[in-house]
């Protein structure tokens, strides 16, 4: 789970991951839901993108415009559809769990099955734990911006809808984000934000925190309030 956030002046990115173990209050949603805090991945099954949405928006305080939801298949399409993305591993990885195996370390271009091993490699990376995973993701998701940005991909209007159209065919969108100006328009936005702008980031969160958040993540409160505080004056 992903927010992103760009600056009222376009000049400044910033995406948030939340851990899939984060354990947060619910809202009222779909299906209802137990009382008390569950895993921030829970969310889908009590009501899918739009529950996933509204409990975000509660723990940060933003307002969510636009929301999409990728599944396993939607990643191998993605990472096809714009050719491959080029990442830098600091060690060999071999996860028999995902069937990643990168042999050495250096720049590698991971596209089809091979990303969507790499996004979702726990035992082949950091401390096995799902925090080291965001790692990796944040690792790929800010070479894709690079990438994008290098090919010169949002100058080309051809290759822009092109992903665009893989997109809408791939990833379950907002009914307001499912229009192809829409999501080209938010693309361009991009383009005139400095890479050295678009920053990654964790929920603030901590591991080894009993009661409901035994064998889960917890948040760590007082520096989350800061993070948004700064996130909503675009810091």
């Amino acid at each position: 789970t992903m927010l992103m956030h760009v600056a009222e002046d376009k000049q400044s990115a910033t995406v948030v991951s939340f851990p899939r173990d984060l354990v947060v209050p619910l809202p009222a949603c779909e299906n209802g839901g137990p009382a008390g805090g569950q895993p921030i991945n829970t969310t889908l099954y009590y009501g899918g993108l739009a529950c996933t949405v509204l409990t975000v928006e509660n723990l940060t305080g933003l307002k969510i415009q636009f929301a999409g939801l990728i599944t396993f298949k939607g990643v191998i399409a993605m990472s096809n559809a714009v050719g491959g993305v080029p990442v830098c591993v600091t060690e060999p990885i071999n996860d028999p769990y995902t069937g990643l195996f990168i042999k050495k370390a250096g720049t590698v271009k991971l596209k089809g099955h091979d990303a969507l091993a790499f996004l979702r490699s726990r035992h082949g990376v950091g401390d096995g734990s799902d925090l080291g995973r965001i790692g990796s993701q944040q690792v790929f998701l800010s070479a894709l911006v690079r990438k994008i940005k290098s090919d010169d991909t949002l100058n080309d209007f051809g290759k822009l809808y092109g992903i665009a159209q893989a997109a809408t065919k791939n990833i379950s969108l907002s009914s307001n984000f499912a229009n192809l100006d829409t999501l080209v328009s938010v693309a361009l936005v991009m383009k005139d934000i400095p890479l050295e702008n678009v920053v990654f980031v964790r929920y603030p969160s901590t591991t080894g925190v009993g009661g409901i958040y035994s064998g889960k993540v917890a948040p760590i409160q007082n520096i989350a309030d800061q993070l948004f505080d700064a996130i909503k004056k675009d810091k």
